[in-house]
Order: structure tokens, then sequence, then C-alpha cells
């Protein structure tokens, strides 16, 4: 096909007033392309590199160019120099459509990429010669902004869960040679919601949760792959997460207070990395923890329609779980990372000892006491753990907020207190081997090995000496380098 040959687009477009996402409206009559960038870049941060044909703003002739695509999101396109560059984001629109030649008598069609950035301002790219390539195109560049496509490239299955804004399903893909029949979890929401809850606030959840997953980056975060927007709803493609929820597994009581920390330790990390970009996630619970595995145990944290952009003035957003809501927002106190701290707090003390700090399922008695902060650390189950981990569960749930532990400083003590354990539990293990094979053993020298190696029994109140001095930021620096072995990755499952 040579290169003068006239396309005109093949499908029929129709305006939409799904408000979710929307290209912006190009009053300035702005350009597409950001002219002659300049970028400098090295080449392990290219996603995609190859030749491609374009058509233009106002254009039907196509002509072939070099196109690169960065890890970053950026999309060039070259010449004999850099000719133009767009940062992919939410707000440019990705569909895969169908061109047509209108010079040709059967009227032939190939597959292009259409890219909007305004209002009727857009560019087309396809490859002539390998249709496939453009299908891998389209997923590389899908990942940073939205695409409009569904079927062809996914196949719905089986429903996972229902909420009460928004469902969840099964997927598999449907394009890609190596990612054929991969499973992902796709998650629906419905324009339909907008008789539920106003359509500002819809729109408000659903562009928090697909504005902060596009940007963190973290194993114990929910990656997502590909938003999609339809007529009548919004598609988030994600991973696909087959354990359960933390929920589930709290209720099956297969979990020890070591495990514990350990699941502790990986939701933190997900919540710093969270704060690191700025926002907050505002519903921490045990529902919005998924299992990837237990053994070893590895988790994801999902569900950030209620995240936001953290405001230190004023609360701008009063909703939360009752139960795991910091008593400071009851005062109307900004939501800040303390109130997120306040709510891990809750979760892990759910962990240990399966019942709330607060004692009750009545969700008015319930709101009462969290806004009183009226815990309680007197059940048996609480009893049999560590003083250690009591101090930092308190810590945790300090109603003060300007007292309550800080993200930075429950990573250093978790580092060491877990290694801590698990250097008691592994000579535990290795004294009862030693007792089962030594007839002549005493046993009441062994009852201090034997002590420590049960889960159920209280591990020794010595077990990190912690002081109240030493969760003060004074004196982090000097209880990290007392530990020789202060490397959470030399833990982390």
């Amino acid at each position: 096909m040579q290169s003068s040959t006239n396309y005109s687009q093949f499908e029929k477009r129709e305006n939409s007033d799904w408000p979710i996402f929307q290209t912006s409206e190009n009053i300035n009559n702005l350009p597409f392309w950001d002219k002659r960038p300049y970028l400098f870049f090295e080449g392990n941060q290219i996603v995609m590199k190859g030749t491609l044909k374009r058509i233009g703003k106002n254009k039907q002739i196509p002509k072939a160019y070099m196109f690169i695509l960065l890890k970053t999101g950026e999309l060039i396109y070259v010449d004999n120099n850099q000719k133009g560059k767009i940062q992919l984001d939410l707000s440019i629109v990705l569909k895969k459509i169908e061109l047509t030649n209108e010079e040709n008598e059967d009227k032939q069609k190939i597959s292009a990429i259409r890219i909007e950035r305004f209002q009727n301002c857009s560019i087309h790219i396809w490859n002539e010669d390998n249709s496939i390539s453009i299908n891998i195109w389209y997923n590389r560049l899908a990942q940073f902004c939205i695409s409009s496509n569904f079927e062809g490239f996914f196949q719905l299955h089986d429903k996972l869960d229902e909420g009460a804004f928004s469902s969840v399903f099964t997927v598999t893909s449907q394009f890609q040679e190596e990612l054929k029949n991969q499973k992902y979890a796709a998650k629906v929401y419905s324009k339909s919601l907008q008789q539920k809850i106003p359509a500002q606030q819809m729109k408000d959840f659903i562009y928090a949760e697909c504005q902060i997953l596009k940007i963190v980056n973290s194993q114990y975060i929910v990656k997502l792959y590909e938003i999609i927007q339809l007529e009548d709803v919004v598609i988030l493609i994600l991973e696909y997460v087959s354990g359960g929820t933390l929920y589930e597994i709290l209720q099956q009581k297969v979990l020890n207070e070591l495990m514990s920390l350990e699941i502790l330790y990986q939701i933190m990390l997900a919540v710093k990395e969270v704060h690191h970009h700025g926002f907050v996630h505002r519903d921490i619970k045990l529902e919005n923890i998924m299992i990837q595995s237990l053994n070893p145990i590895e988790i994801k944290l999902i569900d950030f329609g209620f995240a936001e952009k953290i405001n230190r003035n004023k609360l701008v957003n009063g909703s939360g779980t009752a139960g795991y809501i910091a008593p400071e927002l009851f005062q109307l106190a900004p939501y800040t990372e303390n109130c997120d701290m306040f709510s891990l707090g809750v979760l892990f003390y759910l962990l240990l000892c399966g019942n709330s700090p607060f004692g009750t399922q009545n969700k008015e008695i319930l709101l009462e006491l969290n806004k009183t902060c009226n815990l309680q650390y007197l059940s048996k189950e609480w009893q049999n753990i560590s003083s250690s981990t009591q101090k930092i569960v308190k810590k945790m749930l300090d109603k003060d907020h300007t007292k309550r532990i800080t993200i930075l400083e429950l990573e250093l003590l978790l580092d060491i207190h877990i290694n801590k354990l698990r250097f008691n539990q592994a000579n535990s293990r290795q004294a009862l081997n030693q007792l089962q094979n030594c007839n002549n053993v005493i046993m009441q020298n062994q009852r201090p090995a034997i002590r420590t190696a049960s889960n159920n029994k209280k591990c020794d109140d010595d077990d990190m000496l912690i002081e109240e001095k030493s969760i003060d930021n004074t004196n982090l620096i000097n209880l990290k380098n007392s530990h020789q072995y202060y490397n959470k990755s030399k833990w982390v499952s």
C-alpha cells in the first residue's frame, strides 16, 4: 500500500455523557504533540520501539516514523531527529479501530490505534505488515492511559464479588499470544450507580483508585494493568489474587503471632508506598487485604476508592469503616498518615486476638467506643501475645495522634522484632528436636525452650526490650545500629 493512499476513519463516533474519563475540550486548538522535546534517555528505559505509520491531526496521507515508548509513559516519534512527544496519562483515550482505504475498490481495511489527546484532536498509528504487532502496541499503550476496547481483548468469566459500588469478575486475555488465557480480575463500575450516589462522588471514587494504582509501585499493592471505559461501564483490569481476603483467613484461625507480624509488615510497606505519593488509603481493613499465598506469606492491598490526597489543613472527607476510624476524625481533624496508622493498628489487633479492640459488633456502640477510643486489652488471646508486640499495638492505637507511632518507626521496630522472634523460634525447634532424641534430658531444664517454641504460649518479656524511650525519634538510629541483622529484605516473604 503506497504512502500516498488516503484513509478515513471506518467507525462511527458518538458523543457520550459518561462522566468518568473524558478528553478535555480543545478550546485553543492545541497541537497533539509537544514539539522538539530533545529527550535524553537510555536504552533500558524503552518499553517498545518500532516503525509505524501515522496519520496526524487533520491529515489523510500516512507517513512512516520510528515510535518509542518509555517506561515513564512518554510516547515519542522520530524522523532524523526527535519530532515530538506526548505524555500518556488518564486524560488520553486509546482505542483500536479500523481505517478504510477510500481509493481501493474493495475498501480495504486495516487495524489502527487512535490516540485522542483533546476532543477532535487525535492521531492514528498502525503497522501494515504485521497485525499482531499493533495488538502488542495497543497493550503497552493501554497501561498508561484509558482504552475503549474490551470485546476481542478480554473474555468475561465468573463473578468473584459484588459490593455497593462495583462488581468483580475473572477475565482472560484473548489477543496476545504470550498472555493468552492469563487470568485477571475485572472490577466493573456501572453508570447505573449514579442512581445510588451523586455522579461526582462516584467519579471521585473511580478516579482516585485509578490515579493511585497508576503511580504506586509495590509488590504488596494489587497491580492495575488497564482501564477500559465503555458507554455504560468503567472496567479496571487488575492483578488476579486467588487466596481470598484476610478476613476469611482470620476466620480459619491459622495465624500465629509471627505470621501476624509478617502480614502487618507487608501491609505497612504497601501503605508507606501510598503515603510516599502523597495519598492516604482511608479504608484499611481486613476485607481490603487479599492473600496471594500463605506459605510464604504475601498480601495485596486493594480498594482505593476512598483514597485521597493528604490535606493537613482540614478534613476533606469523613468516610470510613466503623471500628477502624482514628478518634481524632470524630473531632473533624484532617485525615493524615497517622489516621491510616490507627486503622492499621486495629487490623493488627484483630489478627492477634481475633476480635475487635472495642469488644462489640453493635454498630452504634462500636462507633461510640471508637469515638472515645475506649480500648480493651483483657482477652485471653491478648494475654498470650509477647510484651513487645503488645507495646507496638498500643503505640499504633494511641488516642493522641501526636504520640502515635509513625510508619518509619513501625518499620524499624517490626524489622528488629520479627528477626528476634524468628531466631527464638528456630532455636526452640532445635531444642525440641534434641529433647526428643535424648531420653536422659531433664524436662525442667528444657522448659524455657518449650515455652518459646509454642505459638500459643506467652513469649518472654525481654524478647525485644522495647522501652518507651526506644520508640522516640531521638533513639531510633541507635536502636537500628544495635542490631547487626537490620536488613528488611532478609525477612520479607
